[in-house]
């Protein structure tokens, strides 16, 4: 018995002609959802269950030949996602792709259940090997000490291109099952609490399987865009509603230092109207460079809790940490001790922080002195370094 790829369509309006992911994981709710994923990142999603459970007659050889057909149909470059693929499937997965092995253009591996690099190893027609990136549990030694030697031969060969075999290892997590399966994808917004490593290892290999897929396969979203969208809509017109139409159907915004935010549309948007007023002062300057972007803004609202507002002027670094899916973006973060110092709310004296200077610190590396808070850095000058 074989069971058809199940097709997720490309989820991206702004992505008129999307490439195909060739995706291998389990059909239970968690597998569907990363399939849910990948479409909302802008590709078509052909979707093989996977792995195959012999009591109920699946045969992965024919739903991977059914599977070839319909990237053949689909047309385009593709590339391919597996998760805990074990050798003998690899060699299966090899010896199905008859019509479009030629627009292979990327191979992504979680957890490959082996000890042998040799069958994940793909070769293109015309030689050398199809990029592919490895995603292992750092107690997988044996399948990454086999890894190795192939991602330094391909490193000397190609020194002035994008390595073709890349092998990321995560530490203090499972190695008999695949870490992304341990949690719900973030399009499915689930709110649960799970171990700090596998979310880190999760969303660590999102990022990068993502920059492998937009390099061999596309799609190309000008983020910088989006995010100038999102903070003249937020800052300039202060409009929430223009403002969630930048984020994903459930965005979170996660302001570390002072715990606000928001999580989810509803919370988001009760956040924007009741933070951001409609009417106060503000002055925006873009300085843009080739290498740089920076916002200058002044603010005319109260954005600490429980302080009002002061009129004074501060300058402070922001940290942004802005994640897409798609065409779409979340969150940002800002250093707060320099702000209370600035406030007159915390006296420095005695503490290991800073006012204005940690901003000025930022804006100009050298004009502002480093390490005038460590005790002993005056005694040390002069002193051998040997």
């Amino acid at each position: 018995m074989s069971i058809p790829p199940r097709l997720i369509s490309n989820a991206v309006p702004s992505v008129v002609k999307p490439t195909t992911l060739l995706i291998l994981v389990d059909d239970d709710s968690i597998g569907s959802g990363w399939c849910e994923q990948f479409s909302q990142e802008g590709y078509n999603v052909l979707h093989v269950k996977y792995p195959v459970v012999e009591e109920d007659g699946y045969d992965l050889r024919q739903a991977l030949l059914k599977a070839d057909k319909e990237v053949s149909k689909l047309g385009g470059d593709w590339a391919l996602i597996t998760y805990g693929l074990s050798a003998v499937d690899a060699r299966t997965l090899r010896s199905s792709i008859l019509f479009s092995w030629n627009d292979l253009k990327a191979c992504i591996h979680f957890c490959p259940n082996t000890t042998s690099a040799k069958p994940f190893l793909l070769k293109k027609k015309a030689g050398g090997y199809i990029p592919s990136v490895f995603h292992i549990p750092a107690s997988q030694e044996l399948i990454h000490a086999a890894l190795i030697p192939h991602t330094q031969t391909e490193q000397l060969n190609n020194s002035r291109s994008h390595p073709t075999i890349s092998v990321f290892t995560y530490p203090l997590v499972p190695e008999k099952f695949p870490f992304p399966l341990m949690l719900n994808a973030p399009s499915r917004a689930a709110r649960e609490t799970v171990c700090p490593h596998i979310r880190s290892a999760t969303t660590l290999s999102l990022t990068r399987t993502l920059t492998l897929l937009r390099r061999c396969i596309g799609p190309y979203f000008d983020l910088e865009s989006v995010w100038e969208q999102h903070a003249h809509y937020e800052f300039v017109e202060r409009d929430p509603q223009k403002t969630l139409s930048t984020m994903v159907s459930e965005p979170y915004v996660n302001h570390i230092s002072t715990l606000t935010g928001g999580m989810g549309r509803k919370d988001l948007l009760r956040f924007y109207k009741t933070n951001v007023p409609p009417n106060h002062e503000e002055t925006h300057n873009d300085v843009d460079h080739a290498s740089r972007h920076r916002n200058d803004h002044r603010f005319a609202y109260s954005f600490l809790p429980g302080i009002p507002p002061t009129g004074k002027r501060l300058e402070f670094p922001v940290v942004g940490i802005v994640a897409f899916r798609g065409d779409k973006m979340f969150f940002e973060y800002w250093d707060q001790a320099s702000v209370l110092v600035q406030l007159d709310l915390l006296d420095p004296t005695n503490l290991p922080v800073a006012g204005v200077d940690v901003a000025r610190k930022v804006l100009d590396p050298f004009g502002v002195p480093s390490n005038t808070l460590l005790a002993r850095w005056k005694t040390s000058e002069g002193l051998s370094t040997q």
